[in-house]
């Protein structure tokens, strides 16, 4: 990366190595500023990032907004609403996920991006043993006040200890994060050799990332910093040393993220529109997971085999 004081400029693919960089897709940040920011897509492994991004200290007013329902919990207009309720159906699938693919049914738990706590909240409530690490101030106050959680900020992740954690997860976070590859490395440390890292992302080899191109709402720009699919994620999971052993669909963000995207289209009637189309999407994926709208990838360490 060639750093300036407020943008970062990626030269090299984070996660092939490559320098054959090359133009994608151009996209407004529909949510704060109106700006536009190019994507870059590396034509060697198929991985893409925004292109001069904000750098950490400046990027956190692209946060400021009461829309951003992951920091504030807003419930207003049906998109937010139509979150709350997936969210509710989502947390008892997250927690049986965890409980499915992790060796023990309760131990450390480390979430990392945690947000408004309702995860670690859930997880608490199944004896796990939770810590949150979440960069706004607002999100960890909500959480001490709503389910009495202490949340750290981001720099706690390079105090904790190796081989403590049994579980990490990352629920929509690794696309945000700056330092991909360091975070990697160090969550790799952190993580005991049986343990399980579960991430979720979008992906931008989904139906409706390749109807809606620059208005697919999960580009995210600036916020979403690195666009993944799930041949080039594996790429960068095994870099890291660790092993996808399962992939699982995460059939409702279709219908969010459609309805968003229509309503990045200026389309009349867009919540509507995109709940339909939404709906044609969802059905596609049943009969292809790779191309559902977001997937959640369950990583084992890769065993080091003794020479």
């Amino acid at each position: 990366m060639e750093n300036t004081p407020n943008k970062i400029h990626t030269s090299i693919c984070p996660v092939c190595g490559s320098k054959e960089i090359a133009p994608f897709l151009s996209c407004k940040d529909n949510l704060t500023t109106q700006e536009v920011f190019d994507i870059c897509k590396c034509p060697v492994c198929g991985f893409a990032f925004t292109q001069d991004f904000p750098s950490e200290k400046e990027i956190g007013k692209y946060y400021e907004a009461t829309a951003y329902v992951s920091h504030s919990d807003t419930h207003k207009g049906i998109i937010n609403t139509l979150y709350h309720w997936a969210r509710k159906v989502a947390l008892k699938s997250k927690a049986k996920m965890v409980a499915s693919y992790a060796d023990n049914r309760k131990g450390m738990l480390l979430d990392i991006g945690s947000g408004t706590g309702y995860f670690l909240n859930k997880m608490k409530e199944q004896k796990w043993i939770v810590t949150g690490i979440e960069k706004s101030d607002a999100a960890r106050q909500y959480t001490k006040q709503k389910f009495d959680i202490d949340c750290q900020p981001s720099e706690y992740l390079y105090e904790i200890p190796c081989k403590t954690k049994d579980v990490i997860t990352m629920w929509h976070v690794l696309e945000h994060l700056e330092h991909l590859n360091s975070v990697l490395d160090h969550i790799q440390g952190i993580l005991k050799n049986d343990g399980t890292l579960i991430i979720a992302l979008p992906n931008k080899d989904s139906y409706d990332a390749a109807h809606y191109k620059e208005y697919w709402a999960a580009y995210d720009v600036p916020r979403h910093l690195w666009h993944f699919s799930p041949s080039d994620f594996e790429h960068l999971a095994n870099r890291h040393q660790f092993e996808v052993v399962d992939t699982k669909p995460m059939y409702f963000d279709a219908f969010y993220i459609s309805m968003l995207s229509e309503q990045n289209k200026g389309t009349t009637l867009g919540s509507l529109v995109g709940l339909i189309k939404g709906g044609i999407y969802f059905l596609k994926s049943l009969g292809n997971k790779e191309r559902c709208s977001s997937l959640t990838y369950i990583l084992k360490k890769k065993e080091i085999k003794q020479k």
